[in-house]
């Protein structure tokens, strides 16, 4: 089973099917969209929530054992969030557990500012990730204004979410399944009177909601304009801070133009940007309603999209609303089919939800985190690398719930092997091959990196160090020698190591095994397989 494609494809269509049931206007008395501004403008909350998911088999004979292992744990594992407190827009705190066949790990999460703390059980300290230095990082970051900008955009931004929601509410249609009734419900051991509504969306009316959300949008020119221009108000001023900042960084260009100071009166002049992106935003829109029924035809061509845009793709949502217009309670159930051909007996997946909330709107204290003794640093772990399970107690749930069972640190190099390093081309510095001692060699550096160690190369010594985070093992090897440091204890490897075309090369199966893997050689193929569990 392929987990990246199958939880892309569930992200992709519960975004989708959540955004056709933003038309939930007023039905039989009740304002559902004015309910939905209300969630989305909350300053202060308390609620719990749960989610459980769930995978539906047939004859899963055909399945790998690993693909099997992981519908077994898919089938008994939920996320249960007792306590869910908004203390306001930049405090938050959430404590909960993720349970399994195997027991539950509790967890507590608090947000202050742009820094998340998390401490989980079977964690040697709380673990810090810090979105402030997470976001330089990313490519754009370079382009990006001062901090105070970029907390001003996010202000901004915060703000203008009504905004944005009440432009897709009030032109989306209604779902063709919806109901309104009046219910008695407990919400955190309250009994109250509420109005639920029950909305239905099938794969089959994505489409033609979809489309009609699109048209609707096309004919709201006063809406569409009135929410650019509150998107241009927010970001203008860091558009000129960063067009005057770069006008400084560059001389003047070509016949003596300044671009900058060209381009700048079109972008103040607020009337004109927003008729232009206007004008730009329309013509998109027409296009792609003009072409929609071709577009249609175009991605409902596989198995796989088929059975998505059938009645066998689902979304039922229960929503209790009380007298004040806010919701107080949630069920959301999502059935999405699974027709891949390289997972047989996978018939879909099926996610359900809950949710209560009280104490709307009223002072609330999140808790915190301890973080007196330390914290370990999520920013400092690449996705390269396995470092993040060190973090983790070996003995504990939380380490054998991610090793073992999630197996986020394994790691599988398929290659080719050539017979003889003079079938090399003459640069290649990439490629393994056997030497004359009839011993596959390895560049050192390229298996060690995918099998999540780090490398460095002292020149001076003519040394290469390995060292692998997750097994607490350093390895040490100079060039032209066959011995080996492995946690300062000497190790004969088969054949020394040795630099070809600036990389070094080093025994395949000694660095493999010395970095715990398995390796399996291939005669008739010349190939071998190494895996990382």
């Amino acid at each position: 089973m392929q987990r990246k494609t199958l939880l892309g494809l569930i992200s992709t269509w519960l975004v989708i099917m959540l955004l056709t049931l933003t038309g939930c206007q007023t039905i039989q008395g009740l304002d559902i969209e004015q309910a939905l501004l209300n969630s989305a403008s909350l300053q202060s909350a308390e609620a719990s929530a749960s989610l459980k998911m769930d995978v539906l088999t047939s004859n899963t004979d055909k399945l790998s054992n690993e693909d099997k292992q992981m519908i077994a744990l898919l089938k008994n594992l939920k996320i249960d969030l007792t306590s869910i407190i908004m203390q306001d827009k930049q405090h938050l705190s959430v404590d909960g557990a993720i349970s399994y066949d195997k027991g539950s790990i509790p967890f507590r999460l608090a947000v202050n500012d742009s820094k998340v703390v998390i401490g989980i059980e079977g964690a040697k300290k709380p673990i810090l990730f810090d979105l402030g230095t997470a976001s330089a990082k990313l490519p754009m970051a370079a382009s990006v204004p001062a901090t105070d900008n970029q907390q001003l955009l996010v202000q901004k931004i915060e703000e203008l979410i009504p905004s944005i929601m009440k432009f897709f509410l009030h032109n989306a249609p209604n779902p063709d399944h919806i109901s309104v009734s009046s219910v008695v419900e407990s919400v955190h051991n309250e009994t109250l009177s509420l109005q639920k509504a029950h909305i239905e969306v099938y794969g089959n009316e994505i489409q033609g909601l979809l489309k009609t959300l699109l048209t609707n949008i096309l004919a709201d020119e006063k809406g569409m304009k009135e929410l650019i221009g509150q998107l241009y108000d927010a970001l203008l001023p860091l558009i000129q801070e960063e067009m005057n900042k770069s006008a400084k960084d560059k001389d003047a260009s070509d016949f003596g133009l300044d671009y900058n100071e060209m381009i700048m009166p079109y972008i103040e002049n607020r009337t004109l940007a927003v008729e232009f992106i206007h004008t730009t935003l329309q013509q998109l829109l027409r296009k792609t309603l003009k072409d929609w029924d071709k577009q249609v035809k175009d991605s409902a061509s596989s198995p796989m999209e088929k059975a998505m845009f059938s009645d066998k793709t689902s979304l039922k949502l229960d929503l209790f609303i009380d007298s004040a217009k806010q919701i107080r309670k949630a069920n959301l159930a999502v059935t999405i089919p699974v027709t891949d051909e390289k997972s047989p007996g996978i018939e879909g997946v099926q996610i359900a939800m809950t949710s209560e909330i009280w104490h709307i709107n009223l002072p609330v204290t999140a808790h915190t985190i301890d973080i007196a003794g330390g914290t370990q640093d999520m920013n400092k772990v690449t996705y390269k690398d396995s470092a993040f399970l060190t973090f983790f107690v070996p003995t504990s749930k939380a380490y054998a719930f991610l090793r073992h069972d999630l197996k986020i640190a394994k790691k599988e190099v398929n290659l080719t092997l050539s017979p003889n390093a003079a079938d090399l081309h003459p640069l290649d510095a990439s490629h393994p091959f056997i030497n004359g001692d009839q011993i596959a060699m390895m560049p050192v550096r390229f298996i060690s990196e995918r099998l999540g160690a780090a490398v460095t190369w002292n020149a001076a010594s003519k040394e290469i160090t390995v060292k692998d985070a997750l097994n607490d093992t350093t390895i040490v090897m100079a060039l032209g020698s066959r011995t080996a440091s492995v946690n300062g204890a000497v190790v004969e490897m088969s054949s020394p190591a040795m630099l070809k075309n600036g990389s070094t090369f080093v025994p395949m199966r000694f660095i493999a095994e010395q970095l715990g893997s398995k390796v399996i050689y291939d005669d008739a193929t010349h190939s071998v397989t190494i895996t990382r569990e």
